[in-house]
């Protein structure tokens, strides 16, 4: 059963979500990416809470303010602003369910900083963590960036007009703040991975063409605590660097198998 949700931040916005019950083994909180909604790029987050909820495993997946059916728009969307989305969405659960849940959070892409640093903050509650495609790093993702995606975005001439119309286009429709990109100058979600002394799931492709895959990489041979799994020939999220449609039989399968990965996650 789906149940569709509207949870309240204390700084008064109105987040959109969408709660999937099944038996109550545990529960998803699944945090999407930047310019996108809580079923995620091509249903990868929907899908997965279809094929969790078969295994009797309950999901919640918000749309994070200025997106989706979130309120406000996206120049109020911040690192700050992620947070309390994030604090709005395990009041919910906590309240729901009554008592200590069996949480996995499920972070990609731009939603892997808030699930670290929830993580951090709500030690107790959080039984797993799953990151994506992740972004570790906001300075070799975006400030300094390191892909030709993210050059195209970040660069003296767009920084230079957002400097005058307080707008940095990530796509066409979805201009962000500088007050974004200040926090990305001051929040290092890498303190908190460093400083989480318990294993950290990390997914990505090696054919990432958005998100660095080195970062994760680096990050792997560094840190003990991280579960790095690398997938061949993935590029961002799920899919397949040489599928576009997300539907194709390699795409398919890396769905497949990072669901079963997050899956493991309850065992």
């Amino acid at each position: 059963m789906n149940k569709k949700c509207k949870l309240k931040t204390t700084d008064r916005f109105t987040i959109a979500a969408t709660h999937t019950i099944s038996q109550g083994k545990g529960v998803v909180l699944w945090l999407h990416g930047i310019t996108i909604n809580k079923d995620e790029y091509q249903d990868f987050f929907k899908d997965g809470a279809e094929f969790l909820s078969a295994a009797g495993l309950d999901s919640l997946r918000i749309d994070f303010r200025g997106h989706g059916a979130s309120s406000g728009s996206s120049l109020d969307f911040s690192v700050t602003g992620q947070m309390l989305d994030v604090e709005a969405a395990l009041e919910y659960l906590a309240e729901y369910y009554k008592e200590k849940i069996n949480l996995v959070v499920v972070g990609c892409s731009f939603g892997a900083p808030p699930a670290l640093f929830a993580a951090e903050q709500y030690a107790s509650a959080i039984k797993g963590i799953v990151l994506i495609a992740p972004v570790l790093s906001y300075q070799r993702t975006f400030l300094q960036p390191e892909t030709d995606w993210a050059k195209s975005i970040f660069n003296p001439k767009t920084l230079s007009t957002l400097k005058r119309t307080n707008k940095l286009f990530v796509n066409p429709e979805f201009p962000i703040s500088s007050r974004l990109v200040e926090e990305m100058k001051i929040i290092k979600p890498e303190i908190a991975l460093r400083g989480l002394k318990r294993e950290i799931v990390i997914i990505h492709g090696d054919a990432d063409s958005m998100v660095p895959f080195q970062v994760s990489k680096d990050f792997a041979k560094d840190i003990p605590t991280i579960r790095f799994i690398p997938f061949s020939g993935m590029d961002h999220g799920f899919m397949d660097s040489d599928d576009e449609s997300g539907k194709g039989q390699l795409s398919i399968e890396n769905k497949l198998r990072i669901y079963k990965i997050i899956q493991e996650q309850f065992l």
